[in-house]
């Protein structure tokens, strides 16, 4: 509910950014990483956009608590990078991941392997666990089998899973052993992911957030780094900017992370008001990330579409796609705290280059295919030329033709039927002269460049 009252509020879905999207929200599932003991547990959730976008977020249910910046850093902002030795999740995820899997590969591999994936299967299903999830017991199954697992992989796999779903119109839990080959294109050609941190309390907070920035400006810049710097760290390159237009938390966006770091203003405010909770604050936070993430993926693939042009038109109508995309990111908000966000995400350096690159493959697409069209033009023209040619040919042939054929004997005593015999004769003739000629030239050319020492047969 969160998520939908955010969007609500911070997009107008009139003017088209973001387009109409539906959210899935799974089952929660546990994480060990090899570093730690315990599980962490996560509720993911899927965002599917109309235009064919998919996002997904892992957001930790119980988060963290009590942890000093080098754990910050490297067991949160830097989560993506450990290994995972254990994934538990229910019944039905099991099966439908295990079955997107095996989907991927070939027939023959598929049955050469089957008695050992069965195997698999079979042991993990036996063997059950039983974990307590707030205060709901869980039944739930190993879902790792391998050495090397990171968040990535589970990002990757649940929307394999979800790809597959929508394929289907269903959840494919029962494996098809004699199926085609499944080819998952989900993912796409372009990946990106980041973290997002949330900071409601830490020690030493201050009232304003300015004041709370400046004070610990070792945590923010670590994060935004994501890496543990000094505290008398200074650099030119890193140029902070606050999204947040008031005093009461800090909003910090860069491409690679973002980082909410609350005042002790905000939860005095967030403890007298029962409408508006941290959740609330959470979901608008990840709706502004998601609307930048949307931003990056639309010019990514945009680029990509220009691969498929088959003529000068089709730039034509990405290029005009790619207008009517920006003119709703002007007309969705023109002035405010969103209009400035939005401002900053497409300043982000990533996308700047993206965006730059874009431009220079749509104007040498367009050149290359106009190019064509004009070299297509003038062979067409020449094919014209040659048949006006032919049919010039013929009608001048019968006084040159009956003469010889009253020679040659075939003759006939119809003058008619004689210029038929003419026409067709001056059409062969002609055509076999342009193939004599055509020919001419081109092994002239070959024995020009076998004498320059350029022929490669």
């Amino acid at each position: 509910m969160e998520h939908l009252l955010s969007e609500k509020r911070l997009f107008n879905a009139a003017y088209g950014f973001p387009t109409e999207s539906a959210r899935i929200f799974m089952r929660p599932i546990a994480i060990q990483y090899e570093s730690d003991d315990t599980y962490e547990y996560i509720a993911p959730y899927i965002r599917i956009y109309e235009s064919g976008i998919i996002s997904i977020a892992l957001p930790s249910v119980l988060g963290f608590e009590d942890t000093p910046i080098e754990g910050v850093i490297y067991d949160e902002v830097n989560k993506s990078r450990q290994n995972i030795t254990s994934m538990l999740c229910e019944r039905e995820l099991y099966l439908a991941c295990a079955e997107s899997q095996l989907s991927q590969m070939t027939r023959k591999e598929r049955l050469k392997q089957r008695k050992a994936f069965e195997s698999i299967m079979r042991n993990v299903l036996s063997a059950p666990h039983t974990v307590d999830f707030i205060d709901e017991p869980l039944t739930v199954y190993e879902l790792i089998h391998t050495d090397q697992f990171t968040l990535t992989d589970v990002a990757r796999n649940l929307l394999s899973v979800v790809a597959r779903t929508i394929a289907l119109g269903r959840v494919q839990t029962r494996v098809r052993w004699y199926a085609n080959q499944y080819k998952d294109d989900s993912i796409g050609q372009h990946w990106r992911g980041k973290p997002i941190i949330y900071i409601k309390s830490h020690t030493d907070q201050k009232p304003g957030a300015l004041e709370n920035w400046n004070a610990h400006r070792q945590l923010v810049n670590s994060i935004l780094i994501r890496n543990v710097i000094g505290k008398d760290f200074t650099s030119n390159d890193l140029q902070l900017q606050d999204m947040r237009n008031s005093d009461d938390y800090n909003s910090f966006y860069t491409e690679q992370v973002s980082l909410m770091l609350a005042s002790s203003n905000l939860n005095y405010f967030l403890e007298k008001r029962t409408d508006y909770t941290f959740d609330n604050l959470i979901a608008d936070i990840q709706a502004l990330n998601e609307a930048s993430h949307y931003i990056l993926t639309y010019y990514s693939y945009a680029s990509l579409e220009l691969e498929k042009c088959g003529t000068s038109n089709d730039v034509a109508r990405i290029e005009l796609d790619i207008l009517n995309f920006e003119e709703t990111l002007l007309s969705a908000h023109k002035y405010g705290e969103i209009a400035h966000y939005i401002e900053n995400v497409l300043k982000g350096d990533h996308l700047t280059t993206i965006y730059n690159l874009m431009h220079k493959k749509m104007a040498n697409t367009r050149k290359r295919l106009e190019l064509d069209e004009k070299i297509t033009s003038e062979s067409y023209t020449r094919r014209i030329t040659i048949i006006f040619g032919l049919i010039a040919s013929a009608t001048l042939s019968p006084e040159l033709m009956q003469p010889l054929a009253k020679y040659l004997g075939i003759a006939s005593e119809q003058d008619h039927i004689n210029k038929l015999y003419g026409i067709a004769a001056s059409i062969a003739v002609v055509a076999g002269s342009l193939t004599i000629i055509h020919y001419f030239f081109k092994i002239s050319s070959l024995i020009k460049r076998y004498l320059n020492g350029h022929y490669n047969p």
